[in-house]
C-alpha cells in the first residue's frame, strides 16, 4: 500500500499493490482519490438536498398564504338572528385573571337569546367568585349561575368542570368557552347560525392572541398568526376537518351523547381535538367558523412559552404524527441557514435566505392584520426569526421524549394522547 498527497495539499491518493513472488514486480490492483472530490461531491448533494427542502417549505407557504385568504373571505354582510334555538354557555375557570372582567363581560353580553351562562369553578373561595357576584346582576338578559365543582372526575381539569356543570344545562346546544377568551356581541349569532346546515354536530373558531405585554406573549402572537392559523387554514383546503379549536367550541347534545358525554375525554390533554375527532367519527360534520375570538395571555413568560409549545408539539405529534411529520418540512428558514452554510455564504445562497424571511413576514402580517385582525406591533415581527429557529428546535425535542408539564405537574403523554402522573 502507498499514500501521496496531491501538491495542492487537498486530495490524499491510496493505492493498494501486489508482488509476483518475493522479487517480482510490484502491480497495481487498486488506486482511489478520497478526500477533496468526495466531500465536493458530499458538499453538493447536501445542498441539494436542503434545496428540495426549502422549495417544498417554500410551496406550503404559499398554499398556506392562497388558503388563509379562501378561509377569510369577507363573509356575507347579512346579519344572522338575535334569536333562535338556546344556548347554554360552559366557562369553566381557574381564578382571577388580568383581563378577566373584560372576558366575562362579553359573554354576559351577547345580541342573541335565548341562553345561558354556567360559570364552573373548583372552590367556593375562587377570587374569581366576587368578578361573577359583581357582573351577574349588570346582565339581566341572560341566565347566570356561578357553580361549584369540587370533585375531581379525570385527570383534565376542564373536562371534570365539563361534567359537572352538564346535568345543568336547560338547552340542547352547548357552547365551551376558556376562561381567558373574549368575543364579539354577535358570537352566539354567527355559533347558532352554522348550526342550520344538516348533520353539524360541532363547530369551533379561529382564534387571535390579545395585547401582548412579554416577551413570551409576543412569541406566542406571533406563532398563532405565523404558523397556527396557516396551518389551519390550509388543513381546511387539503383535508376534511376532524378536530376542533379549543378556545371555544359548539356542539348538539346529540353529538355529545353519541360519542358518550365528557366522560370519554377526561384524562387526554388534547381535549379539543379528541372533541373533534370524536364528534366526526360519531358520523357528524366538524366546522370550523372564520369567525375570529380574542385569547389574552399578556403577562407569559419566555419559560411559559417554551413549556407550552413543547407541550403542544408533543400532543400534536402524538394525535396527527403523519401531519406532524409534515410539520417538520415548513421551516423555510433552517433550511434556507443549512444552504447558506453548506455553500459557504455565497451572495446567492444569501440571496435565499433574504428571499425566505420576505415569504415568512408576508404569511405573518397576511394572517395577523388581514385575517385574525390582530394588534401585534410591527417590531414584534423582528422576532419571527427568533420564533422560526425556536420552533424547529421546539419540533426537534418533542421526538425527545414524552414528558409534558402542565400547570405544576408533570405528565406522561401515552401514544393514545391521555396523560398518566409521574
Amino acid at each position: 500500500m502507498e499514500l501521496s498527497k496531491g501538491k495542492d495539499g487537498g486530495s490524499l491518493s491510496v493505492s493498494f499493490c501486489r508482488r509476483d513472488g518475493m522479487m517480482g514486480t510490484p502491480r497495481l490492483i487498486c488506486s482511489t482519490t478520497t478526500a477533496a472530490p468526495i466531500r465536493k461531491r458530499c458538499e453538493g448533494a447536501m445542498i441539494y438536498l436542503f434545496i428540495l427542502l426549502l422549495a417544498a417549505a417554500w410551496f406550503y407557504q404559499f398554499l398556506a398564504l392562497v388558503s388563509l385568504g379562501r378561509f377569510f373571505r369577507p363573509p356575507s354582510p347579512a346579519l344572522p338572528p338575535a334569536t333562535g334555538p338556546g344556548l347554554t354557555i360552559f366557562k369553566p375557570l381557574k381564578g382571577l385573571e388580568p383581563l378577566s372582567r373584560e372576558c366575562l363581560a362579553s359573554f354576559l353580553a351577547q345580541d342573541y337569546h335565548p341562553y345561558q351562562v354556567l360559570f364552573g369553578v373548583k372552590e367556593a373561595d375562587n377570587s374569581v367568585v366576587a368578578l361573577l357576584e359583581e357582573l351577574a346582576p349588570a346582565y339581566p338578559g341572560c341566565e347566570v349561575q356561578i357553580v361549584i365543582c369540587p370533585e375531581d372526575l379525570g385527570i383534565n381539569p376542564k373536562i371534570s368542570t365539563l361534567k359537572q356543570l352538564l346535568p345543568r344545562a336547560r338547552y340542547d346546544l352547548l357552547v365551551i368557552a376558556d376562561g381567558d377568551v373574549k368575543v364579539g356581541p354577535d358570537y352566539l349569532a354567527r355559533v347558532a347560525a352554522a348550526f342550520k346546515e344538516a348533520g353539524v354536530g360541532l363547530v369551533s373558531c379561529t382564534y387571535r392572541a390579545g395585547r401582548s405585554r412579554s416577551l413570551g406573549a409576543v412569541l406566542e402572537a406571533l406563532t398563532i398568526a405565523a404558523d397556527f392559523i396557516p396551518s389551519v387554514a390550509t388543513a381546511t383546503t387539503v383535508e376534511e376537518i376532524r378536530f376542533a379549536l379549543g378556545a371555544t367550541m359548539a356542539l348538539t347534545r346529540q353529538a355529545l351523547d353519541a360519542i358518550g358525554g365528557f366522560a370519554p375525554l377526561a384524562d387526554f390533554l388534547a381535549d379539543d381535538y379528541q372533541l373533534g375527532f370524536q364528534v366526526a367519527g360519531a358520523g357528524f360534520t366538524v366546522k370550523l367558523l372564520p369567525y375570529v375570538v380574542e385569547t389574552n395571555n399578556p403577562e407569559m413568560s419566555l419559560a411559559a412559552y417554551l413549556a407550552h409549545q413543547l407541550r403542544w408539539t408533543r400532543t400534536y405529534r402524538v394525535c396527527r404524527p403523519g401531519g406532524y411529520l409534515a410539520y417538520g418540512i415548513t421551516h423555510a428558514l433552517v433550511y434556507s441557514l443549512a444552504i447558506l452554510a453548506a455553500a459557504g455564504f455565497t451572495p446567492w445562497a444569501w440571496g435565499l435566505v433574504a428571499a425566505t424571511l420576505i415569504i415568512r413576514g408576508v404569511v405573518a402580517n397576511f394572517s395577523e392584520y388581514r385575517c385574525l385582525r390582530g394588534e401585534l406591533p410591527w417590531w414584534a415581527f423582528f422576532l419571527l426569526p427568533v420564533k422560526d429557529l425556536c420552533s424547529f428546535g421546539l419540533w426537534l425535542a418533542s421526538f425527545l421524549g414524552n414528558r409534558v408539564t402542565w400547570g405544576e405537574r408533570t405528565y406522561r403523554v401515552t401514544r393514545e394522547g391521555t396523560l398518566v402522573p409521574l
